[in-house]
């Protein structure tokens, strides 16, 4: 792996691995679809930071949160919860799932669809999040 480079844990839906490769280019993505996919990999593997999307292994996001919290060997990766697919909900309830994951020891929420008002610098965000881990 090359200086600068973060190694990444992403749970989530194949419909939204292009998403996640868009936004964090020239970082190695480790795709992960179910809980104990993802449960195996955090055990036999470090990395920078983890991504778990909202439809990840039948919306388990807050299940593996909890579960990557209480691992002694990830207590200060930054978790990331992504929204990349549509979900319908109001963005009242978007702000409390961003309350909910921070609540449960992730560093945020972000919505990463493409016509999201803040899609860009959401983005960005995990670029900064990645590169700063490396630095």
């Amino acid at each position: 792996m090359s200086q600068g480079m973060a190694r990444v844990l992403a749970a989530d839906v194949p419909e939204a691995d292009a998403t996640l490769r868009d936004c964090l280019p020239g970082h190695e993505l480790v795709f992960v679809r179910n809980l104990p996919q993802a449960l195996r990999a955090l055990r036999h593997d470090s990395f920078h930071m983890i991504l778990i999307g909202m439809h990840f292994d039948e919306s388990r996001m807050f299940d593996l949160l909890q579960y990557v919290r209480a691992m002694p060997t990830c207590k200060d990766v930054p978790i990331i919860c992504v929204q990349c697919l549509e979900v319908g909900l109001p963005d009242a309830v978007l702000k409390n799932i961003d309350d909910a994951v921070k609540a449960l020891g992730g560093t945020a929420f972000v919505d990463l669809r493409e016509h999201a008002l803040h899609f860009r610098s959401h983005c960005e965000l995990l670029g900064r999040v990645a590169t700063a881990i490396r630095a």
